[in-house]
């Protein structure tokens, strides 16, 4: 038999905290038999519906708990707004629930809870920074703030601030060094800065610590993914979906890996089941990648379609209606959403637009359209000035039709000849592509082509170059343009270079990682194009690689200067 206390509402959410839902209910409904307008029951049976997701009871009940509430301490009335807060922002009411918890924090201003609360409804409003305002004071005043730590985190992760993610993910597993779920924060946000290495151990000791995750898992294959560990990458995401089969951000990521180990069937059906049964961001994450496994295998017509999931990937609108590639008179607007090597390797789409409309040109690229000849500079407006409406410049395979292979001719054209012997050299690619430590080489590993002898090696790299190498004028991407023509062979990772070389003819060795991009596969995009690539999946691999480079070009130096 149940005994008595002095304090029955008391009694009963000691039950309730103990999470003995069943004995706080009976305590909670003896009051209310006595007193049905008890307060502080009413309440009770609040968070017991709340509990047992019933939101809109909750609502209810509190509603009735503060119609009886005269008299009660601030700090029961506080709690009452609270749950009244919580139920309302489960069922989507955000800024009344907003209004309560405000309520609620007026009364008892010292609760952390409330602050936390009040600070998830604010980012539901979109309120980021007042929401980082309320989870700081609760951090503030709460005894364990390790809860509101780790959230705040999330938050400054979720808005890209990595580097004030990291000041609150590093706190937490300082404080709980043996709590997995702090470092596989931590490795998350390392992995999105881009720092591997640190992610790498920070996710293995996070594996080692606590659960394996799919989450953690998906983040630790990236990351080696990104340091070249392709076959280890592999098996970690293959035991990440084994865990949730359904994931369709882990199936993108195991089947990207596959891609980069050329095991491409197997890629694809990963990338189709998702596109199936998926919707959002992780489907159309899948159409892109499918797209691409497409598009390097020559399958034209529903690569350059699937390609279009580009746009929800970037988050790209046009300013006006979307060109369907209809003729007329009226001009349209050319854009670009991605970077100059990909702009370059599209501009010979723009002959075949210019004949159904005229141009205006809005992308950097631009500089060098007048390098085309071909073109025909009266169909090419001023950048300023009324369109009809707008395409991406990666966009014109697909509203042009396009179904077959690329024209390998060449586009640009300078006017510059070549220079007998001179090589020109690009060794690395922007250090932000997630995957460019796979990508760029280190420029001691270049040492072998300078004991070629008879050659004359000029930098088409920005910024410092070795002693051995001359630098040339790269101020602009005409200026590059311009010293590219003047190359008489490039030496160059896959990148911008890459493609001034092929678009202007230039006889072009690519250094290309295993697996690699889906325009340097199957397709050829442009002439006379020379790959060497490393046996395995690690950056240290290229050293091997650039002895074969420097032996081929011995054999290339004695071939008669055409």
């Amino acid at each position: 038999m149940r005994s008595l206390s002095s304090d029955p509402t008391r009694y009963a959410f000691k039950f309730f905290a103990r999470g003995d839902l069943s004995e706080a209910a009976r305590c909670f409904q003896d009051i209310l038999t006595s007193d049905p307008t008890q307060p502080d029951a009413l309440h009770g049976m609040a968070c017991l519906a709340r509990a047992n997701g019933r939101n809109a009871v909750a609502i209810a009940l509190c509603g009735k708990a503060l119609k009886a509430a005269e008299g009660l301490p601030a700090s029961r009335l506080a709690r009452i707004h609270l749950t009244m807060g919580l139920a309302l922002m489960a069922e989507g009411h955000s800024e009344p629930a907003r209004a309560a918890l405000v309520v609620a924090q007026t009364l008892q201003p010292s609760d952390p809870r409330t602050l936390a609360a009040l600070g998830e409804a604010l980012l539901l409003l979109g309120r980021r920074d007042e929401a980082k305002e309320a989870f700081g004071e609760a951090v503030r005043l709460a005894s364990d703030d390790t809860g509101y730590l780790m959230r705040l985190g999330q938050i400054y992760l979720e808005d890209g601030q990595g580097e004030q993610a990291v000041i609150y993910f590093e706190t937490v597993t300082r404080r709980c060094a043996q709590d997995g779920r702090a470092w596989a924060n931590l490795g998350a946000v390392l992995f999105g800065l881009g720092q591997y290495g640190e992610a790498r151990e920070t996710l293995l000791r996070a594996c080692e610590l606590g659960p394996r995750t799919a989450e953690t898992l998906n983040n630790f294959g990236l990351v080696l993914m990104a340091l070249g560990d392709l076959p280890q990458a592999r098996s970690i995401l293959e035991e990440a979906l084994s865990l949730r089969p359904e994931d369709g951000r882990v199936a993108n990521s195991l089947g990207t890996v596959l891609m980069e180990m050329d095991e491409d069937t197997v890629a694809g059906a990963l990338f189709r089941a998702v596109m199936e049964r998926e919707s959002g961001f992780d489907r159309e994450q899948a159409r892109f990648n499918h797209a691409t496994l497409l598009l390097g295998q020559g399958v034209f017509a529903q690569g350059w379609k699937e390609f279009e999931s580009r746009h929800s990937l970037l988050g790209y609108r046009p300013q006006v209606s979307a060109w369907d590639g209809s003729p007329g008179e009226e001009p349209i607007a050319v854009t670009a959403e991605q970077g100059l090597g990909d702009s370059v390797q599209f501009l010979r789409l723009l002959r075949e637009a210019a004949k159904r409309r005229p141009l205006r040109l809005q992308f950097p690229a631009a500089d060098v359209v007048s390098f085309m000849p071909q073109l025909g500079a009266s169909r090419i407006l001023d950048r300023q000035g009324p369109v009809e409406s707008e395409v991406s410049l990666l966009s014109l395979p697909f509203v042009l039709g396009v179904q077959g292979a690329p024209d390998q001719k060449p586009y640009l054209e300078t006017g510059l000849d070549p220079v007998p012997k001179t090589i020109g050299v690009c060794w690395a690619g922007n250090p932000s592509y997630r995957f460019d430590s796979r990508r760029s080489l280190k420029p001691e590993w270049l040492d072998p082509l300078r004991d070629v002898s008879g050659l004359r090696f000029v930098s088409l790299q920005r910024g410092e170059c070795p002693d051995w190498m001359e630098k040339v004028d790269l101020s602009t991407l005409r200026a590059l343009t311009r010293a590219v023509s003047q190359c008489e062979l490039v030496i160059s990772v896959d990148t911008l270079v890459a493609h001034v070389a092929g678009a202007t003819g230039r006889p072009l060795w690519l250094l290309n990682r295993r697996g690699g991009d889906w325009r340097w596969k199957d397709v050829s995009w442009y002439q006379n194009v020379r790959q060497f690539r490393p046996d395995g999946f690690l950056p240290e691999d290229w050293p091997l690689v650039i002895e074969r480079v420097a032996e081929a070009l011995r054999v290339w130096e004695r071939q008669p200067t055409s």
